[in-house]
Formats: structure tokens, C-alpha cells, sequence
């Protein structure tokens, strides 16, 4: 039922690359937080990483459900997934260096929380990064699918919580260290998550080869 060890490690291990690439949620994160404090930019990540559920369980059910009905079209989904995340691997890489100006606005923290909830929610880049990422960890065999699809997406979920809500904590000094004067290091961060998830991206369909080479 439960996710082997070696692929757990190796998804956090994406997650956190991920998670970590500057990014629009992230930079809204870190906004947030130089704006109003630590206590906004916690919030605002909290709300980013409710609303990402709500996408990890439509995929997760609706994943299922094409595994159920054909494992070809599943592995469809699966490789054409891996292709897609050597892509955003890609458009990461590439990115110019992350600068991060002030949000002067004063907002209402259920306000933020609100905002940032629908923010993730109406992101269809959101529900399509996650229809390509989870494939690629799920072991297809199993009885439990759907339980798998679900552990990850919590796995990603806190793992977020963790680095957004830390950025969100630690707004000012981040972004000071970002803006002043530093944007070599943050086109360093970019390109080595970049990378990682090019890695992963290719590793996947390499493993499945790699397997039926060893079979026959």
C-alpha cells in the first residue's frame, strides 16, 4: 500500500527542487511577507498549498479512473507527462534571475487566505502540472491507487507548507538577499532546479526501459 523508500526519497527530492525554483507563488509569498510581516506571508502559503489540494485530488481520482478503465492510455498519460516536465525543466532553467519588489497593499489576512486559495484553485497550469508529476511515482501494480495518489500529493503539500511558509517567515532578509546585488546566486538556484527536473523528467521513462531490458 504504502510507496517504497527509494521512491519516496526521490520525489521529495523533486518536490523540494521544485518547490524551491523562483516562481509566482513563491515571489507572492515573499511579497506578501516584506508587505505586512511574517504572519501574512505564512497565511499566504497556507492558502497556496490548501488550494493545491484541491487540484491532487481531482488528479488523483481522475488518474485512477484512466487506470482503471486502460493501462495504455495511463502510460500515455505517464510518458507524455515525463515529456512535460522535462519542459518546465526547461522554462525554469532559462528563467532570468527572480527580483522581487514590494507589495504595499494592506490586505486582511482571511483576505490573503481567500485570495491565495483561489489564486491556486483557477490555475489550470496548476491541474496540469500535477496530472504529469504524479504519474511518474505511482507504483501501477498496486491495489491502491488512489491511496498512493493521495500520500504523494499530502507529501508535496507539506513539503510546500514547509519552504513557502519559511520564505513567508523570512521575507525581508530572502528578498534582501535576492535584490540586493545577488542575482548571480539567484540564476544559480534557477538553473539547478531547472536541471533537476529535466533529470527527473528523462530518469522516468529511462527506469521503465531499463526494467523490460532487464526482463528479457
Amino acid at each position: 500500500m504504502l510507496p517504497e523508500l527509494s521512491t519516496v526519497i526521490l520525489y521529495l527530492s523533486a518536490v523540494f527542487m521544485l518547490t524551491i525554483a523562483p516562481g509566482p507563488d513563491i515571489i507572492y509569498v515573499a511579497m506578501r511577507g516584506l508587505a505586512q510581516g511574517w504572519k501574512a506571508g505564512l497565511i499566504a502559503a497556507l492558502g497556496l498549498v490548501t488550494g493545491i489540494f484541491v487540484h491532487i485530488l481531482l488528479a488523483a481520482l481522475g488518474l485512477s479512473a484512466i487506470l482503471a478503465s486502460s493501462p495504455v492510455l495511463f502510460a500515455i498519460v505517464k510518458y507524455a507527462g515525463a515529456a512535460y516536465l522535462v519542459y518546465i525543466g526547461w522554462q525554469i532553467y532559462k528563467s532570468p534571475a527572480v527580483s522581487i519588489g514590494a507589495d504595499n497593499r494592506q490586505l486582511a489576512i482571511g483576505h490573503i487566505y481567500r485570495q491565495t486559495i483561489l489564486m491556486s484553485i483557477l490555475n489550470p497550469k496548476v491541474a496540469l502540472f500535477f496530472l504529469a508529476f504524479l504519474p511518474q511515482f505511482v507504483d501501477t501494480s498496486s491495489e491502491y491507487i488512489t491511496v498512493q495518489f493521495i500520500i504523494f500529493g499530502v507529501l508535496f503539500q507539506l513539503t510546500a507548507l514547509l519552504i513557502m511558509g519559511f520564505v513567508g517567515l523570512f521575507a525581508g532578509a530572502i528578498t534582501a538577499k535576492l535584490n540586493n546585488g545577488n542575482e548571480r546566486g539567484s540564476t544559480w538556484l534557477t538553473q539547478i532546479a531547472g536541471g533537476a527536473v529535466m533529470a527527473l523528467g528523462a530518469l522516468i521513462p529511462m527506469k521503465d526501459i531499463w526494467a523490460l531490458f532487464e526482463q528479457n
